[in-house]
């Protein structure tokens, strides 16, 4: 009955729904690249190919006003004054995230046609947003690990100074939220280039990548001690 209970919390989310809406996504993406490349009928990996296409619009559905989510988060994000480098990271990824967002909402009815546009040009100067918040996202990564890494030793003076500290994998799995994020963040690093074409990833690859941060994204929605603060 936990669960249960478990599943029907998570599925009460809209956040959550999102998030399996993109496990659907990549894991439909993955599965047509195998279903092919193991000689599976056209009419099978056409229905994996749909059913891609149409958790990805879901999704979009499901994203309408989150960029007020996190316009809120970044104001929220001022109050954070124990460490300058850490704000300023937060409120950078948050506000990109928001153009981002916006244009997903006119991605969205270009791709339904209530806005007579192409899409496709919109996806590519959506992911120019996605690649920089990412990058945000993984500087923010870098400095949790090297905060973890790099323990301030107090001097007889009163000041600090950094030492590497005596155990680094126990003080790396003392924060596993970091680890998770970063994982996320590098599975997802190389998706938005393919998209703008600055890279080429075969389906199966971004099947794989979609699927690996989807999952690291979900997790938190489903074990909220997971979520990397403050965020």
């Amino acid at each position: 009955m936990d669960v249960v209970a478990a599943v029907v919390k998570y599925n009460q989310q809209t956040l959550g729904r999102d998030k399996l809406c993109r496990i659907i996504q990549y894991s439909s993406r993955l599965s047509s690249y195998l279903l092919a490349q193991a000689g599976a009928g056209a009419d099978l990996v056409n229905k994996a190919k749909t059913l891609d296409k149409h958790a990805s619009t879901s999704r979009k559905l499901f994203r309408l006003g989150k960029s007020l989510d996190m316009i809120m988060g970044a104001m929220r994000a001022r109050d954070i004054h124990h460490d300058t480098v850490l704000k300023v990271l937060i409120i950078c990824r948050r506000i990109t995230y928001t153009i981002y967002y916006i244009i997903d909402h006119v991605t969205w009815a270009a791709r339904l046609g209530l806005y007579k546009s192409n899409p496709k040009e919109w996806s590519k100067f959506q992911a120019k947003f996605w690649a920089l918040a990412l990058a945000f996202g993984l500087l923010r990564n870098l400095y949790d690990i090297l905060n973890l890494v790099f323990v301030p030793v107090k001097k007889h003076d009163g000041e600090e100074s950094y030492s590497q500290g005596s155990s680094v994998t126990a003080r790396l799995m003392s924060r596993p939220q970091v680890l998770l994020d970063t994982l996320k963040n590098l599975a997802d690093f190389l998706l938005p280039y393919n998209v703008m074409g600055v890279i080429e990833l075969n389906v199966g690859l971004a099947g794989l990548l979609g699927l690996t941060s989807s999952i690291a994204g979900a997790i938190p929605v489903w074990s909220p001690n997971m979520k990397l603060k403050p965020s």
